[in-house]
């Protein structure tokens, strides 16, 4: 059986991922240039022909967007950028004041051969907490909390996000077997 390249420049985010997919994933640290867009799916294609033109051979990637719905799109696909800029203590803060935390979690993966693009795309809604909660995870887990849940995401246990994201990775894995790359 063959593996599949998940270009990524975040380390945790390739870690998380083998803990939870059923297939053989080499890593790739290629910090791929992201285009300009509050499309999540955009982003995603561009980055994946990058980073297949840069290796030659089929690529996974993942981008993830986390929409705060008070501030419409914002911050979405750009949120690796907020959270770099104010951190996740000034990213609560955007919302004080504001009678909506709602929140809109969205993940986004793509499969690219070379020749066609899959993407696999997943939705989460919640809240963001009133301020950073928790230590497991990265990014932005310790400010969102998963609608039905009282826990953000770095306060729950990893059993917890694997049923969250279970249906996405569920996706790209059998995907990844069909295609037996």
């Amino acid at each position: 059986m063959k593996s599949i390249t998940f270009v990524t420049g975040n380390k945790d985010k390739f870690n998380d991922l083998t803990h939870y997919i059923d297939f053989p994933i080499e890593h790739y640290d290629l910090d791929v240039t992201e285009i300009q867009s509050l499309n999540v799916e955009e982003i995603v294609e561009h980055k994946a022909k990058s980073a297949f033109s840069h290796l030659g051979q089929p690529v996974l990637i993942e981008d993830t967007s986390l929409i705060f719905n008070a501030l419409g799109k914002l911050p979405g696909p750009l949120i690796k950028w907020f959270l770099k800029e104010v951190g996740n203590e000034g990213l609560c803060k955007l919302l004080n004041g504001l009678d909506d935390r709602t929140a809109i979690a969205e993940f986004c993966f793509g499969l690219y051969d070379g020749t066609s693009l899959e993407l696999f795309t997943h939705k989460v809604e919640g809240y963001i907490a009133q301020k950073p909660q928790g230590t497991s995870g990265f990014g932005w887990d310790p400010i969102f909390i998963p609608k039905n849940s009282n826990k953000t995401w770095a306060q729950m246990l990893d059993e917890g996000q694997v049923e969250i994201r279970k249906e996405i990775v569920n996706k790209v894995s059998e995907r990844l077997r069909e295609n037996g790359l």
